[in-house]
C-alpha cells in the first residue's frame, strides 16, 4: 500500500497561501486607487495613534483602555480590509498565459520568412529596436526605416522590442532613468525585476568571456516561460519576453551598444531563468 506524501498533498495549499501573502504585500505597498487600501492605511494610522497616545501619556485609566480598544480594533479592521480585498490583482496563472501566444506566433512567422537569428536589441535615434537577422546576415548600419530589412550582408526584420512599452512606463512613473555603463545598468536592472515591479526574488550577474550572463532566480510568472519554451526554446531568444527583455533594452540604451540574445535556460525546481548575452558592435 502505497503511503500518500503529506508534503506532496499540502504542496498546492502552501501555493495558495504564499501567491494570497505576496498579493497582500503588493496591495500594501502599491495601493494606487483601491478605496480598501486607502481606508486600511487610515485605520492602521488611527491604531498607531491610538497608541502612540497611550504610550506617551502613561495613563492607567480607562481612557486609556478604551484607546488601547479603539487601536486594536482599528488594526484588525485594516487587516480584514487587506485580506479580503482583491483589487487589481491578476492570478499569477491567468498572467502566464495574456503573452506566451503572441510570442510563438511572431517566431512561427519569421521561422517561414527565413528569419532565424536570435533578437539583437540596439539604439536607433533616441529609441530602441529589434533586429532578427536570416542566416549569417550582420547587424544592419545606418537608419532603418522599414520593418524588413534588405542592406548589402544585412537581411532580416526589425520591430519594437517587447519590452519598449514596460521601458517607457518604467522611466515615466517610476522616474527609471538612463544609467551609465554596464554595472550601473545591472543595477538599475535588479532594482527594476526585484523592487519595482517584484516579478523576482533575487538577481544575480556574472561575465564569462565575452558573454553576460544573468540569472533571475524566483521568477513569478515562470510558468510563461515554460509555455514558451514548450513550442521552442528558440521563441524566447528571438522574441524575449517584456522581463526579459528589459534587460536588453536597458543595456542597449545605457552602452548605446547592440546585445544579443544567445541563451535562455530555465531551472523549473528554483525558478530560475538564466540569460546569456553577447554584446556587439553594428556591423559585425
Amino acid at each position: 500500500m502505497k503511503v500518500p506524501n503529506p508534503h506532496k498533498q499540502l504542496q498546492p495549499l502552501v501555493s495558495y497561501f504564499s501567491d494570497q501573502f505576496r498579493d497582500l504585500i503588493q496591495t500594501v505597498r502599491h495601493p494606487g486607487d483601491s478605496d480598501e487600501a486607502k481606508a486600511s492605511f487610515a485605520l492602521f494610522i488611527a491604531a498607531a495613534a491610538s497608541f502612540a497616545l497611550v504610550f506617551f501619556t502613561d495613563r492607567a485609566d480607562m481612557t486609556s483602555a478604551t484607546l488601547v480598544l479603539c487601536g486594536f480594533a482599528c488594526f484588525i479592521a485594516g487587516i480584514f480590509l487587506l485580506t479580503f480585498h482583491r483589487g487589481g490583482t491578476i492570478a499569477p496563472d491567468i498572467a502566464e498565459r495574456l503573452t506566451p501566444g503572441c510570442r510563438i506566433g511572431l517566431a512561427r512567422i519569421s521561422a517561414d520568412l527565413g528569419v532565424d537569428g536570435d533578437a539583437v536589441i540596439l539604439p536607433e535615434g533616441e529609441s530602441i529596436i529589434q533586429f532578427n537577422a536570416s542566416g549569417a546576415s550582420k547587424i544592419p548600419n545606418g537608419a532603418l526605416q522599414t520593418s524588413l530589412v534588405l542592406q548589402e550582408g544585412s537581411v532580416g526584420v526589425t520591430i519594437p522590442p517587447l519590452a519598449l512599452p514596460l521601458w517607457d512606463h518604467l522611466r515615466k512613473e517610476y522616474g527609471l532613468t538612463t544609467p551609465d555603463g554596464v554595472e550601473a545598468s545591472l543595477s538599475a536592472i535588479r532594482e527594476v525585476l526585484t523592487v519595482a515591479s517584484e516579478l523576482a526574488e533575487t538577481m544575480a550577474t556574472s561575465i564569462e568571456g565575452d558573454d553576460l550572463v544573468i540569472e533571475i532566480s524566483g521568477y513569478h510568472l515562470f510558468g510563461e516561460c515554460m509555455i514558451t519554451q514548450a513550442e521552442s526554446p528558440k521563441c524566447c531568444t528571438m522574441f524575449p519576453c517584456a522581463a526579459c527583455g528589459l534587460i536588453g533594452v536597458i543595456l542597449a540604451d545605457a552602452t548605446k551598444s547592440a546585445w544579443c540574445y544567445d541563451r535562455i535556460v530555465l531551472s523549473p525546481e528554483s525558478r530560475t531563468i538564466t540569460i546569456t548575452l553577447r554584446r556587439y558592435e553594428q556591423g559585425m
